[in-house]
């Protein structure tokens, strides 16, 4: 399984929120499992089921009326050991704390 970093914008002079809103309706549609952060939606999954996503994502804010529509996508793809979002973070977490010991 893939990690992945998504952010999007769109070019219409007004906020982002409503093209945030549009992105996670997608995911969720999508039944793909995410994290919303400030600064990006984090997400894991197949990569090409990611991907779709983020084609379908620009569809989505094109219907809405965004005539520019740009993402930032950064995938993580390991197939060595199986990773999720929570794993990566308790990886950290406990490096840290052997660290500390």
């Amino acid at each position: 399984m893939a990690t992945a970093s998504l952010s999007v914008g769109a070019d219409t002079g007004q906020g982002f929120r409503e093209y945030v809103a549009a992105a996670l309706d997608v995911l969720d549609e999508m039944g793909i499992r995410y994290e919303l952060t400030p600064m990006a939606t984090n997400m894991e999954g197949d990569v090409d089921k990611l991907c779709t996503a983020v084609a379908a994502i620009h569809a989505r804010c094109h219907k809405l009326g965004a005539l520019r529509v740009e993402s930032l996508l950064k995938i993580d793809d390991r197939v060595d050991v199986p990773q999720t979002m929570a794993s990566k973070i308790e990886h950290v977490r406990a490096f840290r704390q052997e660290q500390t010991s």
